[in-house]
């Protein structure tokens, strides 16, 4: 498994668009954004099309921030 964090872009329900960035655990860059997209897209309401993903970068074990992803790649 390896971190990733993600930015992008989600459309709201009034037609403008909300900035995120989220860490998450993934084997490759592929299901990482598959993740992303499942998720914002569950939570929000929002069709794949409404989420614009911008960046994706895989993070070393020291640029993690996320306690949950730290704990699910056994850092410490």
């Amino acid at each position: 498994m390896k971190a990733f964090r993600v930015a992008g872009k989600i459309e709201t329900r009034k037609r403008s668009w909300q900035k995120f960035s989220k860490e998450i655990s993934a084997e490759d860059e592929e299901s990482a954004r598959e993740k992303i997209l499942c998720d914002l897209g569950s939570r929000h309401k929002r069709k794949r099309r409404s989420i614009r993903i911008s960046t994706l970068k895989e993070l070393s074990s020291d640029e993690i921030t996320d306690p949950v992803v730290r704990h699910q790649l056994g850092v410490e």
